[in-house]
């Protein structure tokens, strides 16, 4: 026991106490500013790329629910032409339910005396000023003015 409380020697040779060691390690223990600083910008920038990849796989997820109704609505349109040798633009005869959807809002525009039509995707609330488009050849399109691409 008497071995492990003897003092080491120093660099110089002499002896140092076992008290004098411990307060030269309590100094240096802790993380300078500028330390502690570099970490919280690196959380900071790090948090702010995750945010931003959060945001745009959100609305990447709500462009692929306009992309489902305007899948939906070709389906529909496809059984309505079947049965009647035309298309609508009245929604509610095609069994479309717009409250599955509370994203876009879909309407429906006739042409060629109803033997085509364009089907309209608008944007609602988050999704304000997206716009789709879709035709009976089921390819829908973004508008170009869109903000979200």
């Amino acid at each position: 026991l008497a071995r492990h409380m003897r003092p080491r020697p120093a660099a110089s040779g002499r002896p140092v106490s076992s008290s004098a060691h411990a307060r030269h390690r309590i100094g240096r223990g802790g993380f300078t500013l500028i330390e502690i600083a570099i970490v919280l910008v690196l959380v900071g920038i790090l948090a702010a790329l995750a945010i931003s990849t959060y945001r745009m796989m959100v609305n990447k997820a709500r462009m692929t629910q306009a992309k489902t109704v305007l899948s939906h609505l070709t389906k529909t349109e496809a059984i309505y032409f079947s049965d009647h040798d035309r298309y609508t633009d009245n929604i509610t005869l095609l069994d479309f339910d717009p409250v599955k959807y509370n994203y876009y809002q879909v309407s429906v525009v006739l042409d060629n005396s109803a033997m085509n039509y364009t089907g309209i995707a608008t944007g609602l609330g988050l999704m304000a000023g997206d716009r789709w488009y879709v035709t009976k050849d089921r390819n829908p399109y973004q508008d170009n003015a869109s903000p979200f691409k």
